[in-house]
């Protein structure tokens, strides 16, 4: 079965679904990526007090074209309003899953602005103010994030940075590790987002090899691939060299650092 099948499927049932009030595919197809590997990201907007009833025309759907053998109700979503589910498709070969997120009508977001989440094919929209074209992106309110988010990088790039090689000395081999990726990589992919693709800096991991220039994604490749906990240690130059550069840079373009609390200090 191909995504194409799926998602006529999908898109029938929900359309014969008086709750589905509108739904959109998202994920890799909204940035143009969407090839053999990629999952089926179908977004939905259902009517007040009847999530059920569209849960319900989604499994239909899935009956239609040979079932599903996993449903998983994700308890950690990241947005707000909304319940998503994946399901793995009984004929949907080795790759294809179906991640569905279903929003509540009163959602404030959709999550929607394509600066954010590329342009999301819309599959039908039946509000009467057509909420699926109306997302707007806050450019200055997401800028204001991105100089808090930097000063946060900052400070726990200092103050953490040094767990590393502390955890190696004690034997502990895998707590540096994690720290490594947590205090060494996440920073730096962060500031070189704020650098490549600020309207998406936090995505850390995510698109690195579409959307950063192809000698950083080697030097983060560098920085990511190790052979053994003894060349832990050699990395950590390298990535205070990456993270340092990048923060004047991003200084340089104006992109200061922002302590709303006011109470941090660095000397």
């Amino acid at each position: 079965m191909t995504r194409d099948e799926l998602r006529a499927a999908i898109q029938g049932r929900l359309h014969e679904c008086d709750a589905a009030l509108a739904a959109w595919e998202a994920g890799s197809a909204a940035f143009g990526r969407a090839d053999a590997y990629s999952d089926l990201d179908i977004g939905v907007l259902a009517r007040g007090g009847a999530i059920d009833a569209v849960w319900e025309a989604i499994e239909r759907g899935l009956d239609d074209v040979g079932g599903f053998s996993i449903r998983w109700q994700n308890p950690a979503h990241i947005f707000k309003g909304m319940t998503q589910r994946v399901y793995r498709p009984t004929r949907g070969g080795r790759w294809l899953q179906l991640d569905v997120g279903v929003f509540r009508e009163d959602a404030e977001d959709l999550y929607l602005q394509p600066q954010r989440h590329g342009r999301a094919t819309i599959l039908f929209d039946r509000t009467p103010t057509q909420r699926t074209a109306s997302a707007t992106f806050d450019e200055a309110a997401h800028r204001q994030k991105m100089h808090e988010a930097l000063h946060q990088e900052v400070m726990r790039w200092n103050l953490y940075r040094a767990f590393v090689e502390k955890e190696l000395a004690r034997g502990r081999t895998i707590d540096a590790f994690e720290f490594y990726i947590a205090f060494a990589i996440r920073p730096v992919l962060t500031v070189l987002g704020m650098l490549h693709r600020p309207d998406r800096f936090d995505y850390g991991f995510r698109y690195v090899k579409e959307e950063l220039p192809a000698e950083t994604v080697k030097t983060v490749e560098r920085l990511c691939y190790i052979a053994s906990p003894s060349e832990l240690p050699s990395r950590l130059p390298g990535a205070r060299s990456v993270f340092n550069e990048s923060v004047e840079t991003l200084k340089s373009r104006g992109v200061d650092l922002i302590d709303t609390n006011g109470a941090d200090k660095l000397v």
